[in-house]
């Protein structure tokens, strides 16, 4: 029996159109990570997105909320990125659903830049969505089967602002629906890239959450594939990411392995996770009467995670997926090694002769710059300092004195058999500018500070 809702979110599409990004094709990019940006997402663009839509479109779903950054944006000049936008709105046509939008910062921020993309095509979007209504801003709701949705934009929030009023005003009023579900671009909770998201934005909705729940929340931004509950005042939250981005053919890398998971265990339970560039997925939402399933789709996977729950009732995981994990495992035969890098993350980590980089004693390498945590990043290792891997490595880490923060190394040795990889370190910043989000996995360090840390193969870092 058809439930009686069943709506799709998904995630980071980033559509790119080639010619509306010559600068950074013929070797200017902006940004240190935007010509690998661009060249990955054109592919994928080209060859996983009409994949996912036809995987969608086979759904049937009533409607389909698609969660920003519509396109890659940050286009050569404003009819670029118009065209850019106008292109990714055809082809989500072939949805063969309503669509609507949460803003992320690539699609252009409405009253500072990039704006008529969203005025020209992302507004009229959403209004022909609710039934043809005129939209003129990046927050709103409508209802659905007795369900309230609420969509906002953190784009353009500001403390004080009419979307704080909007949004107090929206959950006073939310308790006589039988569902409330709650989407925009960035997480409310960090679990794997820290500090990625909009701090103000974050703690006004979660204390509106405190006092009036939601079923789930449904974000990206992160490119990760990550399914949560989170406690905010006496009610359990999901917290559900998702990305259409990733190559269906690499074995998907769970997120634990590369990054360590940042919430407070008392607060949270971690359901799964997979790192950015694995796992296409979206997900798949039936909503029967008080009951709720929320289904995890991968691309040519179908349903690999599944949560479940009832109206007021806290969220149980009824189905994990069963992907192979790389870490936990011993270093074994140094002939089977085909490559080894350290991979790193960080922010505003600039100068690479800063960033000299030492494995049990010995001077390696350097790190590259480090920008918004990007999971990509990592310094390979030449062939004549893999004999240096034990099971437990001492890692050093130089640092220069620009206010930054620094950490998620893991090293990963790539074998015949596939990938192993060590234990993962802490963060490490040395200023206070991110001091004001509590509680984390982060150790404060000084300016010019080496850091020391161990990371360790095999279970539980145990010798063999």
């Amino acid at each position: 029996m058809k439930p009686t809702l069943r709506f799709v979110v998904m995630g980071d599409l980033h559509y790119v159109q080639e010619q509306s990004h010559r600068k950074a094709l013929n070797g200017n990019p902006r940004g240190v990570t935007e010509f690998a940006d661009i060249t990955r997402n054109l592919w994928m663009t080209r060859n996983v997105t009409p994949r996912v839509i036809d995987e969608i479109a086979a759904l049937k779903p009533d409607f389909v909320i698609q969660t920003g950054d519509i396109i890659q944006g940050h286009c050569d000049d404003e009819a670029s990125g118009l065209q850019e936008m106008k292109e990714a709105m055809e082809l989500l046509k072939q949805l063969k659903a309503p669509v609507f939008f949460a803003l992320g910062t690539h699609d252009g921020v409405v009253g500072k830049r990039e704006e008529e993309q969203v005025n020209q095509f992302v507004y009229p979007a959403i209004g022909q969505a609710m039934g043809s209504t005129p939209v003129t801003k990046g927050y709103y709701t409508f209802e659905k089967a007795g369900s309230l949705f609420i969509v906002l934009d953190y784009t353009a929030f500001a403390k004080g602002d009419v979307q704080e009023d909007f949004i107090m005003e929206t959950f006073a009023e939310s308790a006589k629906y039988e569902h409330v579900f709650l989407f925009a671009h960035p997480p409310l909770i960090c679990v794997g890239r820290p500090f990625f998201t909009h701090y103000d934005f974050a703690h006004t909705v979660l204390r509106e959450i405190a006092d009036h729940p939601v079923d789930a929340y449904f974000c990206g931004h992160t490119h990760n594939q990550v399914s949560t509950l989170h406690k905010v005042g006496e009610h359990w939250m999901p917290q559900l990411k998702s990305s259409v981005l990733g190559y269906p053919e690499l074995a998907p890398i769970s997120l634990s392995d590369v990054r360590t998971i940042l919430p407070d265990p008392s607060s949270f339970e971690y359901g799964w996770g997979y790192l950015e560039d694995s796992a296409p997925g979206w997900w798949v939402i039936n909503v029967e009467g008080e009951a709720v399933q929320a289904d995890w789709h991968v691309l040519q996977r179908g349903v690999a995670g599944r949560l479940s729950w009832r109206r007021g009732e806290k969220a149980s995981f009824t189905q994990k997926p069963d992907f192979a994990k790389t870490s936990g495992l011993a270093l074994s035969d140094r002939s089977d090694i085909r490559s080894v890098q350290l991979r790193a993350a960080g922010s505003n980590c600039k100068p690479a002769e800063d960033y000299r980089v030492y494995l049990n004693g010995i001077e390696v390498g350097t790190l590259p710059r480090l920008e918004y945590f990007d999971s990509r990043q990592s310094m390979k290792l030449d062939p004549q300092y893999w004999p240096l891997l034990d099971m437990h490595n001492q890692i050093e880490v130089t640092t220069g004195d620009e206010p930054m923060c620094i950490g998620g190394f893991v090293l990963e040795v790539e074998t015949t058999d596939g990938w192993v990889r060590s234990t993962v370190s802490d963060y490490y910043a040395n200023c206070d500018r991110w001091d004001r989000w509590g509680q984390s996995p982060m150790e404060k360090i000084v300016p010019r500070q080496t850091i020391r840390t161990e990371l360790c193969f095999g279970p539980r870092g145990e010798r063999r």
